[in-house]
């Protein structure tokens, strides 16, 4: 009964060492990987009045090796939208993210005063997966 025991834990060990030696770490993965960089963060349209749209231009950057895919845009809320005018950019190249926000699509009291939105952007960088910005505006 002892020798079933130490071959199974042997062969669970042996296992483990397998698994763990042919699962590649980011940092030893030989392949190109690109890297999303996203400029400025935030931005601060300022006050802005009641039912007018705002628009800012964010800089995405691919400062890695490999193609970066946009796979994703989402925002923190109905009344804001993030376009990527490339979703495939080439190592060293750059696109842009066309932020749109209405800021007459939410009514009543909710929709005035200091308002904050986020907009979320996935990619394929296995660093930064999610990278978000920020837009600001007083709605009068």
């Amino acid at each position: 009964m002892k020798i079933i025991f130490y071959i199974i834990l042997i062969l669970v060990i042996f296992g483990a060492i397998g698994y763990f030696k042919a699962t590649p770490s980011i940092e030893n993965q030989t392949g190109k990987q690109p890297d999303i960089e996203i400029t400025p963060k935030f931005f601060d349209f300022g006050e802005v009045e009641y039912g007018k749209i705002a628009e800012h231009a964010f800089v995405l950057k691919n400062l890695g090796e490999g193609t970066l895919e946009i796979k994703r845009v989402a925002t923190s809320c109905a009344c804001t939208t993030g376009k990527v005018s490339n979703e495939k950019i080439a190592p060293n190249e750059e696109t842009l993210l066309i932020v749109t926000y209405d800021t007459g699509a939410m009514s009543g009291p909710h929709g005035k005063g200091n308002q904050e939105r986020i907009i979320y952007i996935k990619s394929n960088d296995p660093i930064n997966p999610q990278v978000e910005v920020k837009i600001k505006a007083y709605v009068r």
